[in-house]
């Protein structure tokens, strides 16, 4: 594994970044991670869901994600386009991914595609004004998210950490 893999999988994270500290109160039924890189989440989103689809079009950090967890269905795909199917998924978790996303608008097409009716979007991503994380140019803020998330709103906000914020975005009925 190279530096950053285990940089970001290491245990030190979860001081910082506990997904166990907030998933159980929002995980249920079939969740799909869009972005799931090495499986941070992974490896903690099929302790609460029934059905784990976990999907990054980076087949190396796929597979370091299919070492921690074999209890998922791991996709080698882009997030524009999935073979998971149609309505079929509760809770779509972007957990520091979508702004990495080139094509945004056509990952939102695709989260409207596969998410049931009553589906949620779940987003933990990096503070704006966060020393740690990406480039601050290409981080979003919870503005930014509802501004793209435009047949959703806020249902709640959740604490995850002092570098990390936490939405779930209901779709509009």
């Amino acid at each position: 594994m190279d530096k950053f893999v285990t940089h970001l999988l290491s245990k030190d994270r979860k001081k910082f970044e506990d997904p166990e500290k907030f998933l159980p109160s929002l995980i249920h039924g079939v969740v799909a991670e869009l972005g799931c890189g090495p499986g941070y989440y992974c490896q903690y989103l099929i302790k609460y869901a029934e059905k784990v689809y976990c999907v990054d079009k980076n087949k190396e950090l796929l597979e370091v994600a299919k070492s921690l967890t074999r209890d998922a269905i791991f996709l080698n795909e882009d997030a524009c386009k999935t073979s998971i199917p149609t309505s079929s998924v509760d809770i779509v978790l972007f957990a520091n991914s979508f702004h990495d996303m080139r094509d945004k608008t056509k990952v939102y097409e695709e989260v409207k595609r596969i998410l049931k009716p009553e589906g949620e979007v779940i987003i933990v991503d990096w503070k704006k004004d966060a020393s740690l994380g990406p480039p601050k140019n290409i981080r979003m803020s919870k503005e930014d998210y509802l501004r793209v998330f435009s047949d959703f709103y806020l249902e709640k906000e959740f604490e995850v950490g002092p570098y990390h914020f936490g939405l779930v975005l209901k779709r509009r009925s």
